[in-house]
């Protein structure tokens, strides 16, 4: 399943705006799915850390490959 069609992100700029206090911390999406909001935290980001995880195999198809992320 491409990315664009697993899932499309709600609320993507207001949880990120949220969440972003430091651009060299550390982040973790506990609910990658399409990678969306991952993507979005590591455009946010400069050398901080993202983990992202989801319990869905098919998830696995949108792997992000970033120096900056860990996705299991």
């Amino acid at each position: 399943m491409k990315v664009d069609q697993y899932h499309i992100p709600v609320l993507l700029n207001e949880a990120t705006q949220a969440l972003i206090s430091d651009p060299s911390g550390f982040y973790v999406d506990v609910t990658f799915g399409g990678g969306g909001h991952s993507r979005a935290i590591l455009d946010q980001i400069d050398n901080g850390k993202l983990l992202a995880f989801d319990q869905d195999a098919d998830a696995s198809v949108n792997h992000i490959t970033d120096d900056r992320s860990f996705i299991g």
